[in-house]
């Protein structure tokens, strides 16, 4: 069994820090790369800085005119591929066989009605 003056000089004392690793970077001339893998092609090592962007040149400016012209043709476009842009058109009749004789009028004014592009102006 130890003493109680043994135990005093057997405490438990933290090493001391040496201070944080030191970094040594490689040469400049001397590069390290994985091997590459197989089934994947090697990249050469990139040399320089890389090519400037060219300036890119902007159209020119259009006329409102022809802006909407443009603005337009897309419009007949959705047209001509089938997606109308449609309205209903009530009829006169409809309108006030609804009002006199409202529960039964209401399917005569659904019957009554018109529907066409906004676009074109076909009947749908």
């Amino acid at each position: 069994m130890l003493a109680s003056s043994d135990k005093a000089t057997l405490a438990y004392s933290p090493p001391t820090p040496a201070g944080p690793p030191v970094y040594t970077p490689p040469a400049p001339d001397h590069h390290t790369y994985a091997p590459p893998q197989q089934g994947y092609a090697q990249a050469p090592p990139q040399q320089g800085y890389a090519p400037q962007p060219q300036p890119q040149s902007y159209p020119s400016q259009r006329s409102a005119a022809q802006v909407g012209e443009e603005y337009r043709a897309q419009l007949f476009a959705q047209c001509a591929a089938g997606v109308h842009q449609p309205t209903t058109k009530y009829g006169v009749c409809g309108i006030i066989t609804a009002v006199l004789c409202f529960p039964i009028g209401l399917i005569c004014l659904f019957i009554d009605t018109e529907q066409k592009c906004d676009r074109c102006g076909i009947k749908l």
